[in-house]
């Protein structure tokens, strides 16, 4: 049995995990790659990636540019603050559309 972290993983999170492990922030593996090494669909691989950040404890960060979107592993704190730093970016405009719509309902004339 192979383990990541200490924790025994199955097959497929041994692939990505090896995979991404191998990534950097300039050169992150792609859905398409992880896919096609694993077999799994994008929403599979998508809850794996989560899995072995909240399970495993894997640092893994994403990219989001069109151009060098993937998954990469974090090994720094620059590689971290290019991670969250769209994320943080997101939470703030989800809350605000959470606070909006609240206003709206309060502030609406029936």
């Amino acid at each position: 049995m192979i383990l990541i972290n200490g924790i025994p993983a199955s097959k497929e999170l041994i692939t990505i995990f090896s995979m991404v492990k191998g990534a950097t922030l300039e050169n992150p593996v792609k859905t398409k790659d992880l896919k096609n090494a694993t077999g799994l669909s994008e929403r599979m691989i998508r809850d794996g990636i989560n899995n072995l950040r909240f399970t495993y404890s894997v640092p893994i960060g994403s990219i989001r540019h069109a151009t060098n979107a993937g998954y990469y592993f974090i090994r720094s704190e620059t590689d971290l603050i290019a991670c969250i730093a769209p994320i943080r970016a997101q939470a703030r405009e989800e809350l605000n559309v959470v606070n909006k719509l609240k206003d709206n309902l309060n502030n609406w004339r029936w």
